[in-house]
């Protein structure tokens, strides 16, 4: 109303005042209206300075962060070839030539001190230019600037590292597509401006907008070349800028270049001394924030309206601005939902306001999604996503936020009150099956949840914990969703635990051979024994069902294993020279070693050190093992046929081979595991372990029933027509000394 009074007073008012006074109220009108436009275009300026100093902020950390992830990379690489694993670079490429891609990497290069070697994908590498300057960088994994492929017409950088193999001295590399860090800085762009990547002296890595075309290009006179700086104080903000990124520093300025003003931020990245220069021009904001002011200028008896209208004007420009800002910046293009970014920020606020007990977080991922996008493209894949997206949006509760983190995973914090197991349900019901057009397509998908506790706030290793919880189901097809609990939180913990101390347990020896025999039911002499394994440590005994499964998750099993059977050759080879006799001794194998077809190699290699015939040990394959649909257990089988080792089926009928592959396998002998002869009945012929004798004799294979404890089973098993009994009822594991012992009496 007030307002609304004085216009109407100001119009009514030249035709009171004399000529003069009007034109002092002008004069005063535009004077006011010239101290406006300075100070909406101070803060118009302060905005786009804070909103390209956080887009740079952003961009840098991005790179960051995608660098780190990709030595990090390399560096396990270069361990595991360091601890010899490998014995070849072929063995090497074949290891981590899957992981390639999800890391963005191209392909794998092994050179030697001359720049000769090859690459992953088949090429021949010769006299490589500047060899030396990646066989200087050897405590850390080395980034090199751009520079062309010897492959392709790509640029390219390098991670590399140098390593041993075969005590030879030579240098990983890992080539990425220069291309794909232009992806992580097309997602900031603004305005007319543009985000270019450079080292500390000016030389354009990467330019967003692809302008500049010549190699090794100078940023600095890049711009001054291009736009003609209109004076020399503004030539002199652009050798500021350089001054500045040569003592790295960071900072935000504006440059009038041609007829357009620039907002410039650059920012560090903590990578080889890059910087990310982030540019964008004043013409939505500052251009039409003057000329609109100006215009008001001329309307000097309406002034007061229209600052005013300008004023909206501008805030309304500005939040459009901001609002194109803020959708690259935390928006996913694809599924239109939140990022990564969009969740982190929002998903900590979350936590901090609402003091529920009922929040939860849940990760949602697609398994195979690599596979359908092989199968079906990207577009049609993007609308799986996009669908999907909101299919999770609209399931769970309304107070949520849901986004879209990385490839094929999405995620959701929610409150919710009721039972969570329904909704997970629902959720997986929902998801899996989508429509896309006329087309049904059924998703195989895990699902992980997190019950969020009042005490949590970081948003990070919540997530964690629900890509641990999703990390139980992954791939699994009877498991629709894991809700963490405190079991998995002890059990991750025990795992860290042990993990970090394995290496160290091996070395000090802490793991010790124990011998449980075997006994032929035909005269109860001595037939074997089985070795087994157990881990001492701080005087406490750890069983193996704690590290076992662990050791094979993590792959340390085929060192444990490996350790195993050398400890046994030593002992075969004592109990040689002391006794004259050597028991048959029988030696678990991880099916982690099949991934090697020719590992049999190395247990070939012990046994020659130690004088040991292969015929005097008896390898023991789980049944499990042996339908892994990725190795081909036939092989592997043979190849250890060969090598004159025994083979024997443990833990038979607990897994589902076939009996068309079991009779094709190259065995010599069939374990029966103890819960057939636990829960048979003992008084009738009709039992699943007399079927299975049935289908050992059928093969002509020998059998050994497990954990025989009393004098009932071992009858039953003597009247079977079992050849050999191991178990409690005759002796449980005992150490090498008893062991020694028991079979001078009953050999």
């Amino acid at each position: 109303m007030n307002t609304k009074k004085q216009n109407q007073y100001i119009k009514e008012q030249p035709y009171k005042l004399h000529i003069l006074w009007i034109l002092a109220v002008f004069i005063i009108m535009i004077l006011l209206s010239i101290f406006y436009v300075g100070y909406i275009k101070d803060l118009s300026y302060q905005h786009v300075y804070q909103n390209i100093k956080e887009l740079s902020e952003q961009t840098a950390t991005q790179l960051n962060l995608s660098i780190t992830d990709q030595k990090s990379f390399v560096e396990i690489m270069v361990e595991s070839i360091d601890r010899g694993y490998f014995k070849t670079e072929e063995e090497i490429f074949e290891r981590y030539q899957e992981d390639l891609e999800a890391y963005h990497f191209t392909r794998l290069v092994i050179l030697d001190k001359q720049g000769n070697g090859i690459t992953s994908d088949g090429h021949q590498v010769r006299n490589y230019a500047n060899i030396e300057e990646f066989f200087q960088q050897k405590d850390e994994v080395y980034l090199s600037e751009n520079r062309p492929s010897t492959v392709s017409n790509n640029q390219v950088n390098i991670y590399s590292k140098v390593f041993q193999l075969n005590e030879e001295e030579k240098v990983l590399m890992a080539t990425i597509n220069t291309s794909d860090y232009k992806d992580i800085l097309l997602r900031r762009l603004f305005g007319k401006g543009g985000t270019y990547l450079i080292n500390n002296n000016g030389t354009v890595l990467i330019d967003s907008f692809g302008n500049i075309k010549a190699d090794n290009a100078n940023l600095y006179e890049y711009i001054k070349n291009r736009y003609t700086p209109t004076a020399e104080e503004e030539k002199e903000k652009i050798d500021d800028m350089a001054r500045a990124i040569k003592n790295k520093q960071i900072g935000t300025f504006d440059v009038k270049l041609g007829t357009d003003t620039y907002f410039v931020h650059y920012e560090k990245v903590n990578i080889n001394d890059w910087y990310v220069v982030t540019t964008a021009s004043d013409d939505v904001i500052a251009n039409e924030l003057t000329a609109l002011i100006i215009s008001s200028i001329g309307l000097c008896l309406v002034i007061n309206l229209l600052l005013t209208l300008i004023a909206i004007y501008i805030d309304i420009s500005n939040q459009k601005q901001n609002h194109k800002l803020y959708k690259v910046a935390y928006i996913d293009p694809i599924t239109l939902l939140g990022n990564e970014v969009y969740f982190k920020e929002n998903g900590s606020i979350y936590l901090q306001k609402q003091s529920d007990k009922n929040k939860y977080i849940v990760t949602v991922d697609i398994n195979k999604f690599k596979a359908l996008n092989n199968l079906y493209g990207y577009g049609f894949c993007n609308q799986i996503l996009k669908i999907l997206g909101k299919k999770l949006a609209d399931y769970v509760p309304t107070d949520n936020i849901t986004c879209r983190i990385s490839n094929d995973i999405f995620a959701t914090i929610f409150s919710y009150k009721g039972d969570i197991h329904k909704l997970l349900d629902t959720l997986f019901k929902e998801l899996c099956n989508l429509k896309i057009g006329d087309m049904d397509i059924h998703l195989n998908i895990a699902i992980g949840a997190y019950k969020v506790k009042l005490k949590d706030r970081d948003i990070n290793k919540l997530l964690d914990k629900s890509y641990m919880a999703r990390a139980q189901i992954k791939g699994l097809y009877h498991n629709n969703y894991y809700l963490f609990d405190e079991k998995l939180e002890n059990e991750l913990m025990e795992e860290q635990k042990i993990e970090s101390c394995m290496e160290e347990a091996l070395s000090n020896h802490e793991f010790t051979i124990i011998y449980q025999p075997k006994t032929f039911t035909s005269n109860e002499k001595l037939a074997g024994a089985e070795a087994l394994i157990r881990w001492h440590k701080d005087g406490e005994v750890i069983p193996p069902s704690k590290f076992i499964p662990l050791f094979e998750k993590n792959k340390f099993i085929i060192k444990l294993d490996l350790y195993i059977f050398e400890q046994v050759c030593k002992d075969l080879a004592v109990w040689r020279e002391k006794y004259q006799y050597m028991p048959t001794v029988s030696i678990n194998v991880s099916k982690e070693h099949f991934a090697t077809e020719n590992f049999i190699d190395e247990y070939v290699k012990i046994c020659k050190r130690y004088h040991i015939e292969p015929r005097s040990i008896d390898l023991e394959i789980t049944e499990s093992a042996t339908i892994d649909q990725n190795i081909d257990v036939l092989k592997v089988l043979r190849n250890i046929k060969a090598q004159g080792f025994m083979i024997s089926i443990d833990d038979f009928g607990t897994g589902y081979s076939s009996l068309s592959m079991l009779q094709n396998m190259p065995i010599d002998i069939i374990k029966i595991d103890k819960v057939f002869v636990d829960k048979a009945d003992l008084q009738s012929n009709n039992n699943i372990i007399n079927y299975i004798m049935f289908i050992s004799k059928h093969l002509g294979v020998k059998t050994i029933v497990e954990g025989v404890e009393n004098k009932e089973q071992m009858e039953f098993v003597k009247a079977i027509g079992c050849h050999i009994i191991q178990g409690y009822y005759y002796s449980k594991p005992i150490t090498k000394e008893k062991f020694e012992e028991y079979f001078m009496k009953n050999k």
